[in-house]
């Protein structure tokens, strides 16, 4: 039993001159998390589909400061093949540092994104999650929605 404390002992004392990581709490660049994104954007996007070839997109979102948007209307070049989108729902979140997830879509045809926003909300860089997509782009705010 000595040998156990001796033991658990020595192991405290390691731990007390490990350095401890400590999550840096900056302040909040997105306080008001969703309503920060709020307007219409000008979208565009490029990269490739696994299996399918090169896709392209260019079109406009209207995010409505609620967690809530619409792809009102978009071209997309998928290996070459045209097609348009338009109103496709979507929600969304913004976490307090800017970053956040959004969905567009629904059931099996829902895709998936990761995002990060300016503070200011008039730039969105964002990234597809969907596995065998690698897919970005970026949205500019053109103009508030409300």
């Amino acid at each position: 039993m000595n040998r156990f404390f001796s033991s658990l002992a020595v192991a405290a004392m390691a731990a007390a001159f490990v350095p401890q990581v400590v999550k840096a709490q900056g302040p909040a660049l997105c306080p008001m998390g969703n309503v920060v994104m709020n307007g219409t954007y000008v979208m565009s996007a490029g990269g490739t589909v696994t299996g399918v070839g090169p896709v392209t997109f260019a079109g406009l979102v209207v995010y409505n400061g609620d967690g809530t948007g619409t792809l009102v209307t978009a071209t997309e070049s998928l290996n070459g093949a045209i097609s348009k989108l338009a109103n496709v729902s979507g929600v969304y979140t913004v976490n307090r540092d800017c970053t956040g997830s959004k969905t567009f879509g629904s059931g099996a045809s829902a895709q998936h994104f990761d995002f990060v926003i300016t503070p200011d909300g008039s730039t969105i860089t964002w990234v597809e999650t969907d596995n065998g997509t690698t897919i970005s782009g970026t949205a500019v705010r053109a103009g508030r929605a409300n």
